[in-house]
């Protein structure tokens, strides 16, 4: 026997979400209910332990052989929940591979352990068996109602009269379902091994499996909690809440002033409006709030934070010795292969600042609410800050914290040959002060000469990654990172100039009515001659102003012109859309569609009976339609010039063998890439049908349900339609007028912004009229950084990533090197190479090599059409709605994951350096050892420091402190 697969099925009375699966299986009440296994990849048997059944002999003593290799997905629940279970069924032949000073004695050694999702996950797969399943097209996935007997057998019940008053389900109350229960035990084994043998074309390398067994050690050592001051602390936070809710009640007569929406309400009646009651809006409210509102907003900041939930996870997943375990997830983050946190989350703790730390934790303990009361201002504040000192090292022993200095940016550096920044590093400088320097030309001094401008730097270092947006310029659609100061940008009146683009770092951003932005950057919208913020235009459903090829015609301020001169006057734009709802039949007819007011075209849409033209101005007597200059049908140009094709008709949908032929039509709208904007306020003067956001060369859309297309050259490729289109009809008799429900999505995106652009500041980005003061974030970016909380001016925000990115050309070069040698990757199916890291396809997945030897791997990678037209690298992975779908990615995109994957793979190699200290948490770049009084911090910092074998070059530093409870130095 070599190798054993396994899964089982356990029963515990204490919640596995919240406790995690060493107190699981810490209960009494623990059992195993099945055991099901296969030897080598052979017949799975599952073992029914419930009803008397016994694992055979051999396969007990393979559990405790560390010669034969266990297999499992998630291994670390079948591995601890055996240790228990062995423990107290076959103490003999139990052994564990702890020594006498450790904190991991009673489980088994995970040497001996191989888990198949750390596999998957090395591969970029989901960390679920149904979802690597789907994704790996495994025919035997987990039978759908798993779930649904996991929680009739593996869970306690309610006691109720109809069940006897039980409080758990065994076999003998449902054989049926117990039955079932047995065939996808079963099923689990088999799916497990069939994973292997579809990834077995690329295994997990050695060292990898290595450092998933030293994540195992520390999560099997686990951190001590001081559990008397957790309690104290959940005691206070209770107290403190019922009396900042009494406050509140009297000053607001609420029943529940914890509710947001009776909030929202009351500061409604007082004369104070908001759509959200979030952190930072209650922040911004308290600079203008009147005194009376000021004081129940605060309150209200009290009661909203939420530190007690730390202290509570801390209490529901402790073991009994006092020490929480299982708080990493080796691989979490399968893009880098960083780990990420559980139960507890270590790697989101809010920082420390109090200066009398230790005070403020000894009143805590001691449980002295009132003194915390009378000495603080806010006692949820206090209890935040105070949650990192709830972790203690054993008694008699300290913590020694020791992290690496600017880990990432001494990486990307390295990579990208960025020799001034080498220089710094290399003689232990300040990298914010250096930055400052070189952006102003000047020395900058920390605390010394020139010490203001250190923040700037710092500002910059931060804010400084691309994003690609699509910008309409005088050579069609142009992403954003290829804007050059030759293309001159629409600014809905005119083609202008600008100074150049600049990155702004990432935050948060909604999409609404097809725009991406943050929530304050401006934009013009219907009804208003000014631009508001992106956010409140959301809030309020306002139409934002369509401006070149999205297809409306912008037309403000007060200028009536006649048909005739308005067509004179845009003759070389002109398109072939036809004027709005003109009837092919008899224009001479009395009905009068009456869908919208059209303003500013005086009494176009006027009829009067036997009028040979609609209109009724006195020079419109009877004459020959005005013929237009352009061909009905241009020339198809090139492989991927796009053409438009409609389905459908008004509202009804065509037949296929109904095809609309191209004609030439006389159209009164200017073109999809250029449409006039006049000064005044707006009227979109025709949306009854949308068009194409894309560039159009004149041609005519074609009406058909099928189309196809003979071409003598070009691309013979099919091409699917993407239905982008806006106001489609929902059903055959649907109306076209009907609307389009609003969406307003939230994600974080890389934030970039155009200098200058024109007298108006002004350009088009994804068909919508913006302000250049920072598309995609830019200034609102290095706000959200905190810039103008340190002391900086708004106007010196608009200079300063762009001066970043002159002082760093390597790092700018390395960037877009990388997005050239992925995308030739995935085009050709070739290895491509640059600056040191490795780009191959295989089997359906793009790697990237890792100096370390590691590998990043993306699922199904392809060239395709991003949401905003330009060519993109897209892959199949987790995206920001925790679902399995499509996700774009660009070059400085990957540059990101690469250099913190490699901050990863040292931040393991140091950990391997220091396996023989007790490691018991390490957060980020971070590692805090629980060390004997007589160790050394400068030693474990000299650890730290040494440079791997296979990055040779790059300039490592770790500073430490020690502490006698963990808190942020």
């Amino acid at each position: 026997m070599k190798n054993l697969s396994i899964d089982i099925e356990s029963f515990s009375d204490v919640d596995l979400s919240k406790s995690g699966v060493y107190k699981y299986s810490e209960s009494p009440n623990f059992d195993i209910l099945l055991f099901g296994y296969a030897v080598d990849g052979g017949e799975v048997q599952v073992v029914d332990l419930a009803n008397g059944e016994e694992i055979p002999p051999e396969v007990i003593a393979a559990l405790v052989d560390d010669t034969v290799i266990k297999w499992a997905f998630n291994s670390q629940f079948e591995r601890v929940c055996l240790s228990v279970w062995l423990r107290r069924n076959y103490p003999q032949d139990f052994c564990s591979y702890s020594i006498a000073s450790d904190s991991v004695s009673g489980y088994l050694d995970p040497s001996a352990w191989r888990c198949t999702m750390i596999w998957s996950a090395y591969m970029g797969l989901p960390l679920s068996l149904e979802g690597v399943g789907a994704v790996l097209g495994l025919e035997d996935q987990k039978l759908k109602e798993g779930k649904d007997l996991i929680r009739y057998f593996c869970m306690p019940c309610k006691s109720t009269q109809a069940n006897g008053g039980r409080i758990r389900n065994m076999p003998e109350h449902d054989m049926e379902k117990w039955e079932r229960f047995k065939s996808y035990n079963q099923r689990d084994v088999e799916v497990e091994i069939a994973i292997q043998k579809k990834l077995a074309k690329t295994t997990v390398p050695d060292f990898v499996w290595d450092e998933y067994h030293l994540d195992q050690e520390i999560n099997d050592r686990g951190i001590a909690l001081d559990m008397p001051f957790v309690k104290q602390a959940i005691s206070i936070d209770q107290i403190s809440r019922e009396k900042l809710i009494t406050q509140m009640q009297a000053l607001t007569n609420l029943d529940n002033p914890n509710s947001v929406q009776q909030m929202k309400n009351w500061l409604a009646d007082n004369g104070l409006e908001t759509d959200t009651l979030g952190k930072k809006a209650v922040a911004e409210m308290l600079k203008t709030a009147p005194e009376h509102l000021a004081e129940v907003l605060s309150l209200r900041q009290q009661l909203a934070k939420s530190s007690v939930k730390k202290y509570q996870a801390m209490q529901h997943a402790v073991c009994e010795d006092g020490r929480v375990r299982g708080t990493f997830q080796f691989y979490g983050a399968n893009r880098t292969g960083r780990w990420a946190g559980r139960l507890i989350q270590l790697q989101n703790l809010p920082q420390n600042h109090m200066p009398d730390l230790e005070q403020a934790r000894a009143l805590v303990r001691s449980g002295n609410e009132d003194a915390l009361s009378m000495l603080y201002n806010s006692v949820p504040e206090v209890l935040s800050e105070l949650i990192r000192t709830a972790f203690v090292p054993r008694e008699g022993m300290k913590f020694i914290v020791a992290d690496f200095s600017a880990i990432e940016a001494r990486v990307l550096s390295w990579l990208a040959s960025e020799s001034w920044r080498m220089d710094v590093f290399a003689d232990n400088g300040d990298i914010y002060c250096a930055t400052a320097g070189k952006m102003f030309h000047c020395n900058v001094v920390k605390h010394g000469e020139n010490s203001d401008l250190r923040q700037k730097g710092k500002q910059a270092e931060l804010a400084c990654i691309a994003k690609g947006q699509l910008v309409l310029t005088d050579q069609g659609l142009v992403p954003i990172e290829q804007i050059t100061l030759f293309h001159q940008l629409w600014d809905g009146k005119n083609w202008v100039s600008h100074e150049g683009i600049v990155f702004k770092g990432e935050r948060e951003v909604i999409t609404y009515d097809g725009l991406t932005a943050t929530s304050d950057h401006l934009v013009w919208v219907e009804g208003q001659s000014q631009p508001i913020q992106f956010g409140i235009a959301a809030a309020s459903g306002a139409h934002l102003i369509q401006t070149g090829y999205g297809g409306t015609a912008i037309r403000l301020g007060e200028d009536y012109f006649i048909r005739e001169k308005m067509e004179q006057k845009n003759e070389s734009l002109l398109c072939t859309d036809p004027v709005y709802r003109l009837r092919k039949h008899s224009v001479a007819t009395v009905f009068q569609f009456k869908k919208r007011e059209i303003k500013r075209m005086s009494k176009l849409f006027s009829t009067k009976a036997d009028s040979a033209l609609v209109g009724s101005k006195t020079r419109g007597s009877k004459t020959t339609l005005r013929k237009s200059q352009r061909c009905g049908l241009s020339q198809l140009w090139c492989k991927r010039n796009k053409i438009c094709f409609c389905k459908c008709y008004r509202s009804r949908t065509l037949l296929n063998k109904h095809v609309w032929l191209a004609t030439k039509r006389v159209g009164n709208r200017s073109d999809q890439q250029r449409s006039e904007l006049c000064t005044g306020q707006s009227t979109i003067c025709d949306t009854f049908r949308e068009q194409p956001k894309q560039k159009v060369y004149g041609a005519q859309p074609f009406f058909s349900g099928i189309l196809a297309l003979c071409k003598k050259c070009g691309c013979s490729k099919i091409i699917g339609r993407i239905k982008q289109g806006r106001n489609n009809p929902g059903c055959r008799n649907s109306s076209i007028r009907k609307k389009k429900k609003l969406e307003i999505n939230q994600c974080k995106a890389r934030l970039y912004d155009i200098r200058n652009a024109g007298p108006h500041h002004r350009f088009t980005v994804s068909g919508k009229l913006v302000h250049n003061c920072g598309y995609g974030g830019s200034v609102g970016a290095l706000k959200a950084m905190g810039a103008l909380e340190s002391g900086m001016q708004e106007n010196e925000l608009k200079p300063l990533v762009d001066a970043w990115r002159q002082a760093n050309p390597n790092i700018v070069h390395f960037w877009w090197a990388v997005d050239r040698a992925v995308k030739e990757c995935v085009k050709q199916k070739i290895p491509t190479e640059t600056h040191g890291i490795y780009f191959s396809y295989q089997s359906g997945f793009l790697f990237i090599t890792l100096p370390s030897g590691r590998k990043l791997a993306y699922v199904k990678p392809r060239i395709g059409e991003n949401r905003f037209g330009g060519e993109s690298v897209t892959y199949e992975g987790v995206g920001g709605t925790k679902k399995w779908e499509r996700i774009e990615s660009y070059g400085p995109k990957f540059v990101e994951n690469i250099v913190q994957a490699i901050s990863r793979d040292i931040l393991a190699e140091a950990m391997k350096r220091l396996r023989c200290c007790l490691i018991v948490a390490h957060v980020h770049d971070e590692i805090i050892i629980e060390a004997d009084m007589r160790m050394s911090l400068s030693a474990i910092c000299e650890q730290m420091a040494r440079t791997p074998t296979w990055a040779i070059g790059l300039l490592l530093h770790a500073e430490g402190y020690e502490c006698s409870f963990y808190k942020k130095d």
